[in-house]
């Protein structure tokens, strides 16, 4: 008993990102409402490149990476807060 705890105990003070799940993917309807704008904004930005996105199954929906939402709306802040 005392090996198969202490292999949980080695995995879990690893750094290696491999032992963790990703972060869960948003809906562009979802962005859109958790940065306050319309579904439309959100996939003209990620036309124009500003929002990283992820095109998933046959259908290619568009999903986004919670870490790349929050970095675009503090690059968004930092424009604004900088403009004034």
């Amino acid at each position: 008993m005392a090996t198969i705890s202490n292999e949980k105990d080695t995995r879990r003070k690893g750094n290696n990102n491999g032992d963790r799940l990703p972060a869960r993917l948003l809906a562009v309807g979802e962005v859109a409402h958790f940065l306050g704008v319309h579904t439309s904004t959100v996939r003209r930005w990620e036309k124009k490149g500003l929002l990283k996105s992820y095109a998933i199954g046959l259908r290619r929906s568009l999903r986004f990476k919670q870490e790349d939402v929050l970095s675009f709306l503090n690059k968004s802040r930092k424009n604004t807060i900088g403009a004034t």
